[in-house]
């Protein structure tokens, strides 16, 4: 799902901070931000230019930091059904606000509803420097 022009939230490349560890919430609203598709690594599906932005969120769960593309894994659209809404009532699943696909936090996965067989969403590497979170390594 790629728009080519960037959004309202943050553009962040590669090296650069997403947000603060205190911005996250176990649970609670992810912190979304918008990636260079040139700063990816190639995923299947992925027919963008190198300039174009794509939607990315973070997200803390059980004390961990996750970054995935705000893409769902069953058809290419962002997962919120409000922005920073992705987690469900119980604040233990990612859930896609489209087709109701049903993700584990810690890695991605798709374990309920319309996905294909194993699929995923797209992880996003971060570092954890001095409480800050960053896209990539440092």
């Amino acid at each position: 799902m790629s728009t080519g022009l960037p959004s309202s939230d943050p553009f962040v490349r590669k090296g650069q901070m997403i947000c603060s560890i205190s911005d996250l919430q176990s649970g609670g609203r992810a912190f979304r931000f918008d990636v260079l598709c040139g700063d990816l690594v190639a995923f299947p599906g992925m027919n963008a230019d190198p300039d174009d932005h794509l939607p990315a969120f973070m997200i803390q769960f059980e004390n961990q930091y996750f970054a995935y593309l705000n893409r769902c894994a069953h058809v290419a659209m962002q997962l919120d059904w409000n922005p920073g809404q992705i987690f469900d009532q119980e604040q233990k699943y990612l859930v896609c606000a489209t087709h109701y696909a049903v993700y584990e936090p810690q890695t991605g996965r798709c374990i309920q509803g319309p996905c294909p067989k194993g699929a995923k969403l797209i992880s996003l590497p971060i570092t954890i420097k001095d409480n800050d979170i960053y896209f990539g390594a440092l």
